[in-house]
């Protein structure tokens, strides 16, 4: 039987850390095994509230690291990993300046897989957004919609359709339209106009579970990778650009 992947859960109270944490409970492939929370949840072998109350022999068991919080909380956890060198997983948006540019930085002492949206389906529709170029001479809209507690607006997904569509069609487009409405997961809506016709591409997130799945099979991919800055695009065996 295969060795299971210890796993180190920043953030495990998060929307996104509680769905994380229902799919590894009886995972045959991972071990809840550290979370860094705000509150314990019983769920894993170790809790802890801040990440100086943990030792570096505790760090260095984690086999890789799944990270969705905010900027500055990525920022705390980014020279723990460099440190250890543990591979790093992360979905956090909303960067501000040059703190990105940490998370770069890092990636070239260990394997850093980040993404503004784990989905299958998005990463699907980014791809066809390619597709676009064919009709650059229309008119073009992007529209998002999430829930009321999503903070960054517009959202990590958002700028990155926005910045795909770009380079499809060669031009500028006005900034994503961003709405904050009850308890919806993501929806993101891609129109493009002529006189003539209008065409539409959408992506409609039902839950968020397609979002931990692509981060667990993203985490289980990366223990295997070389240090570096990975995407959804490496996940999904498209080739790195050089």
């Amino acid at each position: 039987m295969a060795k299971k992947i210890k796993l180190g859960l920043f953030g495990s109270t998060g929307k996104m850390g509680v769905a994380i944490r229902q799919l590894i409970k009886n995972s045959s492939e991972f071990n809840a095994f550290l979370e860094v929370c705000s509150k314990p949840t019983g769920d894993f072998d170790l809790s802890y509230i801040n990440l100086d109350e943990i030792s570096q022999q505790t760090f260095k068991q984690v086999d890789v690291w799944i990270d969705f919080s905010r900027p500055e909380g990525l920022l705390e956890l980014l020279p723990i990993v460099q440190q250890t060198k543990k591979p790093l997983i992360s979905g956090t948006t909303g960067f501000e300046n040059n703190q990105f540019s940490k998370v770069e930085a890092c990636s070239k002492k260990t394997a850093i897989f980040w993404a503004s949206n784990m989905s299958v389906g998005l990463w699907t529709l980014r791809q066809a957004i390619k597709t676009l170029s064919t009709i650059s001479h229309f008119d073009f809209a992007l529209e998002e919609i999430h829930h009321t507690q999503k903070k960054d607006n517009p959202s990590g997904t958002a700028v990155t359709l926005h910045k795909d569509l770009e380079k499809a069609v060669g031009k500028k487009i006005a900034p994503a339209v961003g709405h904050r409405l009850g308890g919806v997961f993501g929806i993101h809506t891609i129109t493009a106009a002529s006189q003539s016709e209008m065409i539409k591409l959408e992506h409609n997130a039902l839950n968020r579970t397609v979002f931990a799945e692509g981060a667990l099979k993203a985490a289980l991919w990366i223990v295997k990778q070389p240090a570096g800055l990975y995407s959804m695009d490496d996940l999904m065996t498209i080739k790195r650009k050089k």
